[in-house]
């Protein structure tokens, strides 16, 4: 399944399977070679899905029919 098919939050779970796969440490090099790229592709695909949220949210919010452009806090 590409991360392109699966939903936002069950891409989240896969990083956090994929994530205690790796530091487990009993994968052979080869898999967790794959397993850290596939864990990159997702991060990715939910970093693209961020940013358009964001760009949902800044458009979605207008005051007098001009967009306010209201910074999301970051941590």
């Amino acid at each position: 399944m590409s991360p392109e098919t699966i939903s936002f939050e069950q891409s989240l779970e896969k990083l956090k399977e994929i994530i205690e796969d790796l530091e487990g440490g009993n994968l052979p090099l080869k898999e967790s070679l794959e397993e850290f790229q596939n864990g990159i592709d997702i991060i990715k695909q939910c970093h693209n899905e961020l940013e358009t949220a964001e760009l949902k949210i800044e458009t979605i919010i207008k005051k007098d029919g001009k967009i306010i452009m209201v910074p999301l806090t970051k941590k």
